[in-house]
Parts: structure tokens; sequence; C-alpha cells
């Protein structure tokens, strides 16, 4: 059966694949056939996304964090050669401007920004990364939306999807491809102590300002193996919103 969508044969390295997106995405890719590195730092939460997986013991756990800029870089030599990559680690702690300070910058920009140029840059290599090498950040539609406490967050995903169209241009002459998928609000734990925080009514009107709702990891996940795929041989440089319509709503791009 014709299937533009499989991932038989490929390796891809999912990072966040403890929980919600990232957890979604490793076990979709494997659905589709593919071998997937899961990294995170819980390993008790990452044999849980390899148990929920198609063949779990086809897949590997590489336990670390991220911010670790030398733990990030190393993985795709030690694993690889990659032909996919999903990078969904990322840290959103909602603040105001007035108790934002260099720390605060420095431990979201390493995870959500960092880890994935670090990697990138380890994937430049030919022998990190097979001719058709698909790469995906998970970004953010707040990179082009604003709200309250979001700034730390939202400049962190604006950084890497301008990473993503560089890189695009950049590794276009080795046939890599990078993308960047851009949510808006996902039911995942993360949200849930979002909404927690910002209270029923507030989040009530959030909802409403999705015409299909929020959605969900899965949802998200599909459109990931897509790019991952061949079926999207002629994308890159693209951010594309799996948002329910909100920017189409909110005026956004």
């Amino acid at each position: 059966m014709f299937n533009p969508m499989s991932l038989e044969g490929k390796k891809v390295l999912v990072t966040g694949a403890s929980s919600g997106i990232g957890r979604a995405c490793a076990i979709y890719a494997s659905k589709l056939g593919a071998k997937v590195v899961l990294v995170g730092r819980n390993v008790d939460a990452l044999e849980e996304t390899r148990a929920a997986m198609e063949m779990p013991s086809e897949h590997v756990i590489v336990a670390g964090d991220l911010a670790d800029h030398s733990f990030a870089s190393s993985i795709p030599s030690a694993y690889g050669p990659f032909d996919g990559f999903v990078h969904s680690a990322g840290i959103c702690v909602p603040m105001p401007v007035g108790v934002v300070g260099e720390r605060q910058l420095l431990e979201t920009m390493r995870v959500n920004y960092f880890a994935f140029m670090g990697l990138m840059s380890a994937f430049s290599s030919r022998k990190n990364a097979n001719e058709g090498f698909s790469a995906v950040a998970i970004s953010s539609v707040s990179s082009s939306t604003g709200w309250a406490g979001g700034s730390v967050y939202a400049a962190s995903k604006g950084a890497l999807e301008s990473a993503v169209r560089s890189l695009a241009v950049e590794l276009a002459p080795k046939k890599f491809r990078v993308n960047a998928v851009c949510p808006s609000s996902i039911k995942t734990h993360l949200s849930d102590s979002m909404a927690r925080c910002s209270g029923d009514d507030a989040q009530k009107a959030f909802e409403r300002s999705h015409p299909f709702g929020f959605g969900s990891p899965e949802q998200v996940a599909s459109v990931v193996a897509f790019l991952l795929s061949d079926a999207s041989s002629y994308m890159t440089g693209s951010s594309v919103a799996v948002d329910g319509g909100y920017t189409a709503l909110s005026g956004g791009k």
C-alpha cells in the first residue's frame, strides 16, 4: 500500500520525549516505522513513552539535561547517523518583565534555542545525518502573537523560527530540510498548570479564541510526522501553524 508518510528505515531523534508533544511525536514516528532516540531528563517518564511505542525494544533512551551544551551536541555522533530530528524540549514559565533577569533569560534560551542550535551544528556534519535529513523545531504561535508574561518564552521561539529560515538556506546544498511547527494551546500537563494560574474564566475565554478549540499533542505530532517524511520533500524554511484557527482569528501570521 502506498504510504508517502512512511518513516520505515529512518532513525529520528526526539528531544522532550518524556511528555506532551515530544512524547506524541515519538509514539507517532514509531507507528510510521521509525527507530527513535528519545531524549529527556526523566528516565522513568522516557520509559513510559517507550512502552507506548510500536516495537519498544527498537528505541533508545538517552537521559540528560539539554541545557548542558556538551551533552546536547554529543548526541548526533554518539547515536547517529540520523534521518530526522524533532526539537520538542522547551521551557515555558510565564513571568512579568519586572522580574526577568539574566538567569531567567538564559534558563529558557539554553533549552528552547541554544540546544537546538548545538544539535543542528552537530547535524551539519554528513557523518551525523543522512541525505534527505529533516529537522523540525517545535515553535509556538507566541513567536507572532503576544500575551502578558510571555516575553521570555516568545523571544526564544522567535529566535528559533528565525534560525530555521536561515538554516534551511544554509543546509539546502546538502539536501537537508529545516522547518518549524507552531502550535497554539495544546492540552498537556504544561497547559493545565498554566490554566490553573490564569483561572477558569480566562482559560474559557482563551479557548473561544480558537475556532476548533484546544488541540491535542497527537494533532501536532501528525504534522511533525508529515514534515519528517518524504511527503514534504519540497518544504524547507517553513513555519506551519497548528493552532485550530487561532492566528487566523487573531490576525496573526
